[in-house]
């Protein structure tokens, strides 16, 4: 039998999640589409600006949230993921 060995994208085991994170938020080139994304958004709802919605969907991918109910505890609980993803901490 085959095996696939499935490699990591983070060499260094000793990442932190929220360095793991910010490597992600800084390896891709994403300015085309947040800019694309504020042009579609136009007038309609801006509770949260574009930039900081991109971030927490990226973080929730990359910390495996199964639901987006599931990240929105995870962004209430955690100040620093917060912080990473743009939203104004209290």
């Amino acid at each position: 039998m085959n095996r696939i060995t499935q490699l990591s994208i983070f060499e260094n085991n000793q990442l932190g999640d929220l360095e793991k994170l910010n490597d992600v938020l800084n390896a891709l080139p994403d300015e085309k589409l947040i800019a694309l994304l504020e042009e579609e958004r136009g007038k309609g709802r801006n509770d949260y600006p574009v930039f900081t919605m991109w971030r927490a969907f990226l973080a929730s991918f990359v910390f495996q949230h199964p639901t987006v109910a599931a990240l929105i505890r995870e962004l209430k609980r955690n100040s620093q993921l917060r912080e990473v993803c743009g939203f104004q901490t209290r």
